[in-house]
């Protein structure tokens, strides 16, 4: 097999999601941040979405 300058990797094992306490402040920053995120990401979908 050709790897045309590419180098293989083995493969890692997927990491697992860890579990986070969404409760209080800090849990509330962390919600409202990832939303802004969220929207930030995909503002035209969302108003195209809203528009229809």
């Amino acid at each position: 097999m050709k790897n045309y300058g590419v180098t293989i990797k083995v493969r890692t094992s997927p990491q697992r999601p860890v579990e986070m306490q969404l409760k209080g402040s800090e849990g509330s920053r962390v919600v409202m941040s990832a939303a802004k995120r969220v929207i930030a990401t995909h503002e035209k979908v969302i108003k195209a979405l809203a528009n229809r």
